[in-house]
């Protein structure tokens, strides 16, 4: 892995391949692992960039008080100090809320979305029920070993035909996840709700979900897709909320190439 500079954050990354640069944001008890098969279907024909999240695998901790804006600032970051010009951005679950940040908060640093299993925010997305249910869970975990909860969360996540060497590196990745960035993330993130931002993102954008998702409700990706001006929703039939992989890959690499030149 190589790690850039940004503000007062090393951020690692793992880089592959050339062409169209495609920026991948994992999700929550995750890291760049997540994207481990992705990165090198992708990577034969683009410039495939995934990032640790401040906070996640081998980038630093990220700053106690950080706020929306504060993410949406370290990606830009991220991406300016790779050099990358205006990449494909494709978020998985709390990675999809990261890549409508950036859109909100830094629309020209970006040529188009893709959203798997997204939320426009945890408030955006789910019932008041759901959000307290999730965020009372969210908080009862912080303090105990993950080993305590990974299995009942990755059923949560993956079918149950998935791969069991795709489980095994997610459960890798859970267990080393750091409790100080949950805090973090509770803070800057959980009441947010995106919705308003979506009628204004003016960039191609894909939304991918897994049919069997249990995490991301259908009509939540649905709303997104139907709010975002340029947005196209597609559904892959037996996968979970993680929906990556060799059908979510083809759906990419056909998105990314009928996509207009670069200005």
């Amino acid at each position: 892995m190589e790690t850039v500079r940004v503000d007062a954050i090393d951020v690692a990354y793992r880089r592959s391949g050339a062409g169209t640069p495609i920026v991948l944001l994992h999700s929550a008890f995750g890291d760049s692992c997540d994207w481990a098969s992705d990165i090198v279907a992708l990577g034969t024909d683009h410039e495939v960039v995934a990032w640790d999240a401040p906070g996640c695998g081998a980038s630093s901790d990220v700053p106690a008080g950080w706020t929306d804006r504060d993410w949406s600032d370290a990606l830009a970051g991220f991406i300016t100090g790779l050099g990358l010009d205006r990449p494909v951005v494709c978020g998985l679950s709390l990675g999809s809320v990261m890549a409508l940040l950036l859109a909100r908060d830094h629309p020209r640093a970006l040529r188009a979305l893709v959203l798997a299993g997204a939320y426009a925010g945890w408030a955006g997305s789910l019932s008041a029920a759901e959000f307290d249910r999730r965020v009372a869970s969210v908080e009862a975990t912080i303090d105990r070993p993950p080993a305590d909860w990974a299995d009942a969360f990755l059923e949560s996540v993956f079918p149950p035909d998935v791969s069991a060497e795709r489980v095994a590196a997610a459960r890798a990745s859970l267990l080393a996840w750091r409790p100080a960035t949950t805090r973090v993330l509770l803070s800057s993130l959980v009441s947010l709700d995106l919705r308003p931002a979506l009628p204004h993102i003016d960039v191609p954008t894909l939304v991918v979900r897994g049919e069997a998702d249990q995490r991301s409700p259908w009509r939540a990706a649905l709303a997104i897709a139907s709010t975002i001006p340029h947005a196209r929703f597609v559904e892959l039939p037996g996968l979970g909320h993680d929906c990556t992989g060799p059908g979510f890959d083809v759906l990419v690499r056909d998105f990314v190439a009928r996509l207009p030149a670069a200005a």
